[in-house]
């Protein structure tokens, strides 16, 4: 367990990441892999100089970080790994305030870095699907529940004021916790149910949940669904229960944001939501996080000034 848990030290970081050679190589290895076609005349074949991209056909010439995430950068790649390293080395989530005091950058800098990896975690998280086969022959049962998060406690008693989320998370036959899932919804409505379905929950997948009525349509389309009534009493905290791991990852979520920031913003929270998520999913190889959010950044659309300010609900 010591062994899976362990993540990359900073030593190690430096070891690997600490000079902008060793970035721009690792940086070029993930570009490859993702493929640079060219912009002009979609040649997939190309040549890369130094930190230049040139296509084979037509000699067009661009950035080796043009089209990504890093697009239009002055910031060193070291920058831009050891952010990835800050983001992705802890089960916390982290600032921007702390993450520009930890890189020595100003809270500009920094919330630019912080926005755009979260914006590159986030389009990975969204393309995530609960309950399809595994390779061992078993499926794993998709847990799936109704969150409320934040809200002013001048805007009134229940749900007032505060943001909409359906989470769910697999259960795999030995009660651990495979992928998860967390989506902003406007309403628990029969269309975002339907939306969150066709988007994150695999054909033939069984779903359990506490009998919330819009989550009827998840038997819908080829998947099961299983309704279990709680009548508002909270499960059994044991593994292998009821809604132990979506419990476990709304709780976790909860600590993280709690520990993390004083008011999050509804509109930037489906970002929070998808790093949050993309960590979870790859806490197993913690030692690889950083080639996982590399290889991330550079498969993620540019971001522009209106996708910043967009908002990621649905329903």
């Amino acid at each position: 367990m010591r062994a899976i848990m362990r993540g990359l030290t900073d030593a190690e970081f430096e070891r690997q990441y600490g000079t902008e050679e060793q970035c721009l190589a690792a940086w070029v290895k993930v570009r490859q892999a993702a493929g640079m076609s060219c912009p002009r005349c979609d040649n997939p074949k190309s040549y890369i100089y130094d930190r230049r991209v040139g296509c084979t056909r037509c000699d067009m010439r661009w950035s080796i970080t043009s089209g990504s995430v890093m697009a239009d950068t002055k910031l060193p790649l070291t920058i831009w790994f050891r952010a990835m390293h800050l983001m992705s080395s802890t089960k916390q989530c982290i600032s921007a305030v702390e993450l520009g005091r930890r890189l020595g950058v100003s809270y500009p800098t920094a919330w630019y870095l912080h926005k755009r990896l979260r914006h590159a975690m986030t389009q990975e998280s969204d393309r995530c699907q609960l309950g399809a086969p595994a390779e061992g022959g078993w499926t794993p049962i998709v847990e799936a529940d109704d969150v409320y998060l934040g809200g002013e406690r001048n805007e009134g008693s229940g749900t007032a004021g505060k943001t909409r989320v359906i989470a769910a998370a697999e259960r795999w036959p030995s009660g651990r916790m495979g992928a998860v899932v967390m989506r902003v919804v406007n309403s628990f409505s029969n269309q975002a149910a339907a939306t969150f379905r066709d988007s994150h929950i695999a054909p033939g997948a069984v779903v359990h949940t506490d009998g919330t009525k819009a989550f009827g349509v998840f038997g819908e389309a080829g998947r099961t669904h299983v309704a279990t009534v709680t009548g508002g009493k909270r499960p059994e905290r044991e593994r292998g229960g009821p809604f132990f791991n979506v419990n476990t990852l709304i709780s976790n979520l909860s600590t993280a944001l709690k520990a993390t920031y004083k008011v999050f913003s509804p509109k930037h929270l489906p970002d929070y939501l998808g790093a949050f998520c993309w960590t979870t999913n790859h806490r197993r190889n913690m030692r690889g996080m950083i080639g996982a959010l590399c290889a991330a950044a550079a498969c993620a659309s540019r971001l522009t000034r209106r996708t910043v300010y967009a908002s990621g609900s649905i329903g």
